[in-house]
């Protein structure tokens, strides 16, 4: 296990050490290129400007966050990194980099994410193109199997319409670690430590507190600052 650990921190070290080859969709690739140029000459924090500069004008590629998620990790900046790997994988579920940087990094901070249920499971490994295959007619098929296939496609699609609901009520646990309380002050009891990385679920910004679902499905209070949000409002 210890092996397999120094396995994955060399491979994340590999992967932290070159920025996404080729620019972001869409992007200016003179803009991209010269916030690469300044992540490989160890400028981390400018590097991280020039990525934030080009989220904020758009357009939006994974590989973009990715790099500024990898620019994050460089500067200590954990819970910063988790959420921009996240919105990586939102964008290109299938980019390899940003799912092994994602899983390290939050191994490296023992963050808490909720345990996905079966369907959810299931549901990550139907794709758009195995969805696709389903819902197209294949020759002569009897009532059952047309019925399956029509349940299939309209699961998949309700499962699509879930996610991306469950997507823009995310966020993320930025600070170093943070006491989430059982109610909306300093002195509440501890409900539960959340380290960098963690998840939290329906964040209901009320001032300095949030209230949120918790990884372990309990609710509690959660300081404004110390969270991020995957969909900005």
């Amino acid at each position: 296990m210890h092996g397999m650990r120094r396995n994955i921190g060399r491979t994340l070290v590999a992967v932290l050490g070159l920025a996404a080859c080729g620019a972001a969709w869409g992007a200016d690739t003179a803009q991209f290129d010269a916030a690469n140029q300044l992540y490989e000459a160890g400028k981390y924090d400018e590097a991280k400007s020039a990525y934030t500069g080009m989220v904020k004008t758009g357009p939006l590629s994974a590989n973009l966050f990715y790099d500024l998620g990898n620019a994050e990790s460089k500067l200590g900046n954990s819970g910063q990194a988790v959420a921009d790997y996240v919105r990586a994988l939102e964008l290109e579920p299938s980019h390899p980099q940003a799912k092994a940087n994602l899983d390290f990094v939050r191994e490296q901070t023992g963050a808490k994410v909720a345990t996905p249920q079966w369907w959810e499971q299931a549901l990550g490994m139907l794709d758009a193109n195995t969805a696709t295959l389903l819902m197209r007619p294949a020759g002569r098929t009897g009532p059952v199997i047309t019925l399956l296939i029509c349940l299939l496609a309209g699961g998949y699609a309700g499962g699509c319409l879930w996610e991306a609901t469950t997507q823009s009520a995310k966020a993320i646990v930025i600070a170093k670690t943070v006491q989430a309380r059982e109610a909306p002050a300093d002195v509440a009891p501890v409900a539960d430590i959340l380290p960098a990385g963690s998840e939290v679920l329906g964040p209901e910004v009320r001032g300095p507190w949030t209230y949120c679902t918790l990884p372990d499905g309990s609710r509690a209070w959660v300081p404004t600052d110390a969270l991020e949000k995957l969909k900005q409002t």
